[in-house]
């Protein structure tokens, strides 16, 4: 039993533990800063060290064998134990490596930049690697290891996430300057001669549609979809349709008159953004990135190029 013990290390617990939960090997790799290869060397090591197969590596997906189930619970709890020691003894030096994270449009395009900052100013060691998508792939590669944390306009109900608040955006109807707006309301007169320009049903901010049509009970709209904000924006300035922006991010065009606000008898509901990451990741890091989010954050600024 010593000579199993001494042979077994954390490492390749690590190894293991993440290429079992992570969508594939490759992601699990990556994760780990390993190369694909150098994985499966730790995960045989084990293997050979524990003398059973942990994966059955028969079919086109390695799947866990009877023993690797029995054994994942027990090495999470060994790296819950290492990661506790270095949050209660370690320094905030250990927060370094790459940090992969998610964001949307809005955030990326306005307050992202001084969050990027005050990270390289606390953790010098540490490279950012952000990826902006649309909040369900985020909570997707979230839930597959590829992403250490992600900023998004929903809270997850998947078992193996866990969602924080971090703000509530209020968001205001827009349509280009120059069109006419009827007295009586007008949201439902102007989307009679307008399109509703939207974006893609896996965005977050598409939950700002789905309530106000649920809350006004109108169910007649022409929907034009768009995966770009910034373009919407400019469909919108063209006078092509009408949409939905964050106040703060749309004020710029609303101040120099190219795009106009629109007032309604139902008024949008705020969206909340959240702070998601894996249950299971208890790191320094996911700590230290939530505390700089939270005090970085801001859906009120502007649109950076405007």
């Amino acid at each position: 039993m010593q000579g199993l013990t001494m042979s077994m290390t954390l490492k390749q617990l690590e190894a293991f533990y993440w290429a079992a939960t992570c969508g594939s090997f490759a992601i699990a790799a990556t994760r780990l800063h390993l190369s694909q290869s150098s994985l499966s060397k730790r995960i045989t090591e084990l293997e050979e060290s524990l003398s059973c197969s942990l994966f059955d590596r028969s079919g086109h997906r390695s799947v866990l064998t009877a023993a690797g189930e029995n054994l994942l619970p027990r090495a999470r709890a060994l790296l819950s134990a290492s990661e506790d020691i270095i949050a209660t003894i370690g320094k905030d030096t250990a927060v370094k490596g790459r940090c992969r994270f998610g964001t949307g449009e809005i955030a990326a395009s306005s307050w992202l930049p001084r969050f990027v900052v005050s990270v390289k100013k606390n953790y010098p060691e540490l490279s950012l690697e952000p990826y902006v998508e649309l909040g369900r792939d985020l909570e997707q590669k979230l839930i597959d290891g590829e992403l250490d944390f992600a900023l998004i306009a929903k809270k997850s109900s998947h078992p193996s996430i866990q969602s924080e608040l971090i703000a509530q955006v209020e968001f205001d109807w827009i349509v280009a300057a120059s069109q006419p707006c009827p007295a009586k309301s007008p949201v439902r007169e102007l989307t009679r001669l307008l399109p509703v320009i939207s974006m893609h049903k896996n965005a977050g901010s598409n939950q700002v549609l789905e309530r106000w049509q649920k809350t006004a009970e109108w169910d007649d709209l022409k929907i034009l979809t768009c995966n770009n904000m910034s373009a919407i924006a400019g469909l919108v300035a063209a006078g092509l349709g009408i949409s939905y922006f964050p106040k703060g991010w749309i004020a710029p065009l609303v101040e120099k008159n190219i795009v106009k606000a629109v007032r309604d008898r139902e008024p949008l509901q705020k969206l909340d953004y959240y702070f998601q990451w894996r249950v299971d990741d208890k790191r320094l890091l996911i700590q230290g990135m939530k505390k700089l989010i939270l005090e970085n954050v801001n859906y009120e600024l502007p649109i950076l190029m405007l």
